[in-house]
């Protein structure tokens, strides 16, 4: 994820790269930010507010106005980016490979004749 929402005048850039927030100079870590959140400016303002929570602080970072829509884009980026992942699915098991650890684990003594059997006719689908 990359976005660059453009600054003016005394208004500085907020860039999200990669893996951190850059916005008035400073570098914020994703992992360390609890929240981001268009906040509200005065009526009739040029400019907006994304308040950034982070290690217990709000930092104000102002914004133009005109790049609001930009900004809520990489904001749903950014919310999408931290969502939890899906876990993989399990791998699929080679019947014919857990037959032969079985095997090891029969010929070791950890299991008995009786399991070996039950579970290798599990395993061939028997």
């Amino acid at each position: 994820m990359y976005h660059e929402i453009e600054g003016q005048l005394s208004i500085e850039p907020i860039i999200f790269d990669e893996e951190e927030l850059i916005a008035r100079g400073k570098h914020y870590p994703y992992s360390e930010i609890e929240s981001l959140e268009i906040t509200s400016a005065p009526l009739f303002s040029s400019y907006g507010v994304l308040t950034l929570r982070t290690q217990g602080r709000e930092i104000p970072i102002p914004f133009y106005r005109s790049r609001k829509s930009k900004l809520e884009l990489a904001l749903r980026e950014f919310e999408k980016m931290r969502e939890p992942k899906e876990p993989a699915p399990p791998a699929v098991l080679d019947p014919y490979e857990e037959l032969k650890k079985l095997k090891e684990l029969l010929d070791l003594g950890i299991v008995t004749e009786e399991e070996f059997e039950t579970k290798k006719k599990k395993l061939l689908d028997l």
